[in-house]
């Protein structure tokens, strides 16, 4: 609560000397404020959501706040506020909806303040063509269009995931960093990051009871293999150049996965699972160039996972009484795997424009050992589960001088059985900056236990977003 009360009062001073102060340090400031509704059209009764047809999804207002400028010729900075206050009560059993900071109602109308980004960009740091970034920031690695193999230096944004809102589709979370960055000419530059925290994705509310439920476990224990030390810190190198017209990319990533594993399954008389964030090394190439007018690109990494064992514990019984239990050790992973994708992208005359890509790994899949499989019962088709491939189109038509955009966008899954997502959307530029839109998510064949997004057959929806940029 103290941490939250000193943010909301700095956040408030920041706001209040923008305009004195931005006359004087070449200041810009840019915005948001985005309100965001959707509603289920089905009954579910299901394993990620309980709802009735009718019932609304996410309730959300949400503001965001950029100011960025320059100190002088060599330093610049950058800072991002966002904040968001879903509608509705967030009852709890033991307690009474209670004011918060300043008399703000956190229970009673929840509220959220987040320092997004803040960096700082040195030119010329120690000597010629050396830029260093220091700071919170988003690093992005690849040349994929939102969902790649390559971009591993930020940890996915898997609560907002399950939102179905199309802002917030694969985003990525800044990471507090040292960014340098080496130019060797005019096409070519050396690149190392020195990570400053562990990447660790934020998961749904309500995820671990959620865990409990479906793995029918009554404890649930998270831990990881790494300590709070430099040895341990996590960093990458990338060299990129370009050749013959085709940008070209290679990197090297030493850090954690930052989506928990299972571990250990424990079927005795209390049982319990336990998972853990690992440890990876990725090794990866990327391309991208431009043929008759069409952009192509590709990624490729090969994943090195630390060697990690699992646990399976099942009871002996032997004429119906228990004597004990039996422990099951084996490799949790294959020693390496890839993942790759390739795609391109055209802009049509009359406003048409279409994307494609062939994706083969999502992000949070892994080539598990033959036992993992077995007794973790890991296969494609699941979350956490093998390596599946999707095809990945989108379809825009823009028309009226740009004011109007009609686009479909969608997941194809194969896995061993295929799924057909599809997310509509119409935008409407009523004004500069001013853009209401509207759309769904809808999964329209697929089967409901053996692909990944069929689990969400029984969750269509329609949205609604408004939004006036600044």
């Amino acid at each position: 609560m103290k941490k939250n009360r000193l943010f909301f009062i700095v956040f408030m001073i920041i706001v209040f000397s923008i305009t004195g102060f931005s006359t004087e340090k070449n200041l810009s400031v840019s915005g948001r404020v985005k309100f965001f509704g959707s509603v289920f059209l089905t009954d579910n009764t299901g394993k990620y959501f309980n709802h009735d047809s009718g019932d609304f999804g996410l309730k959300r207002l949400e503001t965001r706040l950029k100011i960025a400028g320059n100190l002088n010729d060599r330093i610049s900075y950058n800072l991002r506020f966002d904040g968001f206050s879903n509608s509705g009560t967030l009852f709890t059993k033991n307690s009474f909806p209670e004011s918060g900071i300043l008399s703000s109602p956190v229970y009673s109308e929840y509220f959220e303040l987040n320092l997004y980004e803040a960096n700082i960009m040195i030119s010329d740091f120690l000597i010629d063509n050396l830029d260093l970034t220091i700071g919170k920031q988003r690093i992005s690695w690849g040349t994929a269009d939102k969902i790649g193999v390559m971009d591993n230096l930020n940890p996915i944004d898997f609560a907002n995931f399950f939102t179905f809102d199309p802002d917030y589709a694969f985003e990525k979370r800044p990471q507090t960093a040292l960014n340098f960055e080496y130019y060797t000419g005019d096409n070519s530059k050396i690149q190392f990051i020195w990570l400053m925290q562990h990447q660790v994705s934020p998961l749904p509310y309500g995820y671990t009871l959620l865990t409990k439920q479906s793995m029918k476990v009554n404890n649930i224990e998270v831990s990881n293999n790494w300590r709070n030390n430099i040895k341990d810190s996590n960093f990458g190198i990338r060299f990129s150049t370009n050749l013959f017209n085709i940008d070209f990319g290679f990197s090297f990533y030493n850090g954690n996965i930052s989506l928990p594993i299972i571990k250990s399954y424990m079927l005795s008389s209390i049982p319990s699972a336990e998972f853990f964030y690992g440890k990876e090394k990725i090794v990866g190439t990327d391309f991208s160039t431009s043929i008759g007018g069409a952009s192509v690109w590709g990624e490729a990494a090969y994943i090195i996972p630390d060697d990690s064992s699992g646990l399976i514990q099942v009871p002996v019984v032997l004429n119906n009484n228990f004597i004990g239990v039996r422990n099951i050790n084996f490799s949790l992973f294959e020693k390496g795997f890839f993942k790759y994708v390739i795609g391109g992208d055209y802009n049509f005359a009359h406003g048409f424009y279409i994307n494609f890509q062939y994706l083969h790994g999502f992000f949070d899949e892994f080539d598990y050992s033959k036992e993992a499989e077995k007794y973790f019962m890991k296969r494609k088709g699941e979350f956490f589960g093998e390596i599946s491939d999707y095809i990945i189109p989108d379809i825009e038509y823009k028309f009226h001088g740009d004011d109007y955009k009609i686009k479909l966008s969608g997941i194809i899954e194969i896995s061993d059985k295929t799924s057909w997502t599809l997310t509509p959307q119409i935008e409407l530029r009523i004004a500069d900056g001013l853009i209401l839109s509207a759309g769904g998510f809808f999964v329209i064949s697929g089967d409901e236990t053996k692909t990944k997004f069929g689990e969400f057959k029984k969750d269509k929806l329609f949205y609604l977003s408004l939004k006036i940029d600044f």
